[in-house]
């Protein structure tokens, strides 16, 4: 109501994430990283002993996609 001290305030545009997108798009970039962390994947499938595990090729493979990707979401913040 106007008078009463309470203005209302203007409604504020849906933003969407561009993180995803940018990511989805970064991903051909990576492909030998991914690669790298598919074939350990498998090599840790094959493995009996429990120890093995594929976290630094994962680690590889998102590091190369926030390396593309950051630079474009840096240019999209207001």
């Amino acid at each position: 109501m106007a008078g009463d001290g309470h203005e209302e305030e203007p409604e504020e545009e849906e933003v969407e994430c561009p993180k995803p997108l940018v990511e989805e798009a970064c991903k051909p970039q990576c492909v030998k990283a991914l690669l790298e962390y598919q074939a350990c994947v498998e090599r840790v499938a094959a493995d009996d002993s429990g120890e093995a595990h594929c976290t630094g090729q994962y680690f590889d493979y998102w590091h190369c996609i926030d390396l593309c990707a950051a630079p474009e979401l840096f240019k999209k913040l207001k």
